[in-house]
């Protein structure tokens, strides 16, 4: 197996640090495919930080971001997420993590003192309440997800991370206004991304 530690879309760099992932999604595309825009990204085994800015060098990206968002949840290797930052902080980029928002559940400690070398965190809010979130994502942590979810956002706006939610647009449009009420009561923006078979639309 290739493991693809590091794919390209539109020029800019995408880190896939681990398939691990505590949600089951109704529309994750890893349930009907194995790459994004034709780059496998099933690995056999979850990278060292040398492994990710090695594959970085030789894929040479064109943009100044790197963001952090493969075929799992990066918050699962919280190690390697962070040394990469670091490392990638060092040579100039500016960095982004998409989370689920459930990397404090998941490493059993408050983990947003570890991200600040991410400039930008990008949480998937995916509906507007705890029933619906765990309808849509199936999360291994139950209804409690949600708030988890919500509290790791606010957390991350107190700390001075620039925060910001997305929603995917399948969940329709009277939750996706619930979700911008909400977003607007929390003063986190929303992102409302539309749904993509593969997850990848060029914006070229």
């Amino acid at each position: 197996m290739a493991n693809n530690y590091v794919y390209i879309l539109d020029g800019k760099a995408y880190v896939n640090l681990t398939n691990k992932c505590h949600n089951a999604c109704s529309f994750c595309i890893r349930a009907t495919g194995d790459d994004v825009a034709g780059t496998p990204l099933w690995l056999d085994k979850e990278p060292t930080t040398d492994e990710v800015i090695a594959q970085f060098n030789a894929l040479m990206p064109q943009s100044n971001e790197v963001v952090f968002c493969g075929f799992g949840e990066p918050t699962e290797n919280l190690e390697t997420l962070k040394a990469c930052a670091k490392r990638f902080k060092e040579m100039g980029y500016s960095t982004r993590l998409n989370t689920n928002g459930l990397g404090s559940l998941v490493n059993g400690k408050d983990i947003i003192p570890d991200l600040k070398d991410i400039d930008v965190v990008s949480v998937s809010l995916n509906q507007c309440d705890a029933d619906k979130y765990f309808e849509v994502t199936r999360s291994a942590f139950g209804r409690s997800a949600f708030a988890a979810v919500v509290d790791f956002a606010r957390k991350c706006k107190a700390a001075g991370l620039n925060t910001v939610f997305t929603a995917v647009d399948t969940i329709g449009p009277n939750d996706v206004d619930a979700c911008k009420a909400l977003c607007e009561e929390l003063k986190i923006p929303l992102r409302v991304r539309k749904y993509v078979a593969d997850n990848y639309e060029s914006s070229k």
